[in-house]
C-alpha cells in the first residue's frame, strides 16, 4: 500500500521525533506509532505541495535553519512525489467539478489529493478540508482525530 502523508502528519512526525516521549502530543505519538507499524512492503511519501507548505512554515518560524534541517532529514525518509501532467489534469477537472457543486478546497490540499490519486496512494490526514472530495480519494487518519 502507498501512503501519502498530508502536511499535518509530516508536522506531527517532525515535531514528535524531536521530543522526549513524555512531551509528545497524543497526535504525535499516534502518527509515530503508525509509521513504525507500516509494513516493509508499504511505501510512505508526500506531495511536492506538502514540501512547499513545510518550507513555508520553516520560513515563518523563529528556528528557520533548524526546521529546514529537519525537513531535509524528513525528505530522506519520506519521498516527495513530483507533480506530473496527470496530476494537473485531475486537479483542473476536480476543481471545476467542485466549483460547479458550490464546494471549495485549497489549491494545495487539492494538489495533495490529486497527487495521491494519480499515484494510487491513500491520503493520510486529519484535515477535514478533504471532506469535500468525492469518495474516489481514499483517506485515513493516523493522528486519531475524526475527519
Amino acid at each position: 500500500m502507498l501512503y501519502l502523508l498530508d502536511t499535518n502528519h509530516c508536522i506531527y512526525l517532525l515535531n514528535g521525533l524531536g521530543k522526549p516521549r513524555d512531551n509528545r502530543s497524543q497526535e504525535e505519538k499516534n502518527v509515530l506509532q503508525a509509521v513504525r507499524s507500516v509494513n516493509r512492503s508499504d511505501f510512505l511519501c508526500m506531495a511536492e505541495a506538502t514540501l512547499g507548505e513545510l518550507y513555508y512554515g520553516a520560513a515563518l518560524s523563529q528556528r528557520k535553519s533548524h526546521n529546514i534541517e529537519k525537513i531535509e532529514i524528513l525528505t530522506e525518509m519520506i519521498t516527495p512525489l513530483r507533480f506530473k501532467k496527470e496530476v494537473w489534469q485531475l486537479f483542473g477537472e476536480t476543481k471545476a467539478d467542485l466549483r460547479k457543486k458550490g464546494k471549495q478546497i485549497s489549491d494545495f490540499d487539492l494538489l495533495i489529493a490529486c497527487t495521491a490519486k494519480i499515484h494510487d496512494c491513500v491520503i493520510v490526514t486529519n484535515d477535514s478540508d478533504f471532506d469535500v472530495l468525492p469518495n474516489k480519494f481514499p483517506l485515513i487518519n493516523w493522528a486519531g482525530k475524526e475527519i
